[in-house]
């Protein structure tokens, strides 16, 4: 660690359950007041150009995309004429989904349903799991949504994770972060548990009643929970044996992998 460098809140020795189910209710009550200010930094069309090269995508293609959220992948992925499907839990974000579908002019296949009870089965050229959307489950279901995800899958079919990578989080993970959205300011207070590989965020609105005003009190917008996984613990879960090839880089842009790459992508062909 860098002399000056901040340092994370440890926390150790919690019990997972109510975190995992505290995530659960973060994602159904307070991601979709925040989810479309937080993603908006990202480049959805280039993140699927990108996927779409690399598995070889045809137009033609059937793509699941689980959880979906507010539909930014799902979208461009039905641009490019693939017959798309997002799953996602909350019908705040499967109904915003259905809006992008509608000013895009394109045809999504959407449901509401927990990842953890996919029963897809050969049915898809492509999967995705996307901006860090595994991890908020007990190690043992997160496994479960790696096997849906697998059953879900044709022969020679392809599987996309994105996540954080755990060993370049935990050096440079900061105490606190700030994103500011238009009259408002997210703040996000960060804890790590080494015992676990878990970062929990507590996360506030800080509100402005104009540009040049001083910010109010905050207000807490929800906590979540996630467990980090290095790159030899995902392959493990992935169980690689049982796909034909895999391969590791370090963003959706084809960044090779490495210990200080920000993001961890697995790219697996059934």
């Amino acid at each position: 660690m860098q002399p000056n460098a901040p340092v994370t809140r440890v926390v150790m020795n919690r019990n997972i359950m109510p975190l995992v189910f505290q995530s659960e209710r973060f994602f159904r009550e307070a991601w979709p007041q925040i989810s479309q200010s937080v993603e908006s930094g990202t480049d959805a069309a280039s993140d699927v150009q990108w996927i779409a090269g690399v598995v070889g995508l045809e137009a033609s293609a059937r793509v699941l995309d689980a959880p979906c959220g507010f539909g930014r992948h799902s979208v461009e992925f039905a641009r490019r004429g693939c017959d798309t499907t997002g799953v996602d839990f909350s019908e705040t974000e499967l109904g915003r989904a259905r809006k992008a579908a509608g000013e895009a002019a394109v045809s999504l296949a959407l449901e509401c349903q927990d990842i953890r009870d996919m029963e897809f089965s050969s049915e898809f050229d492509l999967a995705v799991n996307l901006f860090s959307s595994i991890g908020y489950f007990s190690d043992d279901e997160d496994r479960l949504v790696l096997d849906r995800f697998w059953r879900a899958l044709k022969p020679g079919g392809a599987f996309v994770v994105d996540t954080r990578n755990r060993d370049q989080c935990v050096r440079s993970l900061p105490p606190e972060e700030r994103m500011r959205r238009g009259s408002s300011t997210i703040r996000v207070e960060n804890e790590f548990d080494p015992t676990t590989s878990r970062w929990r965020a507590r996360w506030w609105r800080l509100k402005r009643a104009s540009a040049k005003s001083a910010e109010g009190p905050p207000e807490l917008i929800g906590e979540s929970e996630i467990r980090l996984y290095s790159a030899h613990e995902l392959l493990h879960m992935l169980r690689p044996e049982r796909w034909r090839k895999v391969e590791l880089f370090g963003g959706l842009d084809g960044t090779p992998f490495s210990l200080d790459a920000r993001r961890l992508v697995v790219v697996a062909w059934k």
